[in-house]
């Protein structure tokens, strides 16, 4: 489990940190999906973007307008579902599909499941 912050988009001021976790995470996932092939082991890499969480409540941005870099986008932040974020279940059934038989022969593949958010960052 990653995210698109470090994979996919790189505008989340004062993240840094996270977001270079996330991105170490899909290049775990990549390595180790190369040394388990042999074994006949899957290893993918979900990258939720906005997800009704908590993560929110147990993360301080402090100071920003010191490192703040202006830019413009395009209105709306998660283009398919007009601005709501996704729910739990939605990168649960992300996991299910990966799991099953269905996705058999898909390995060391980031998956982006974000509602196009991470395309307009």
């Amino acid at each position: 489990m990653s995210s698109i912050n470090g994979t996919r988009t790189f505008t989340n001021e004062g993240a840094s940190a996270y977001a270079s976790s996330k991105a170490g995470q899909l290049a775990f996932g990549k390595m180790l999906a190369m040394e388990l092939a042999p074994s006949k082991i899957r290893v993918n890499v979900i990258c939720p973007g906005g997800i009704h969480s908590n993560i929110h409540e147990k993360t301080e941005r402090e100071n920003l307008d010191k490192i703040e870099t202006p830019t413009e986008y395009p209105e709306g932040p998660i283009p398919l579902t007009q601005g709501e974020m996704g729910d739990p279940e939605d990168v649960a059934a992300m996991a299910v599909f990966l799991l099953s038989d269905l996705a058999s022969h898909i390995t060391g593949t980031p998956v982006w499941i974000d509602g196009a958010q991470s395309l307009l960052q």
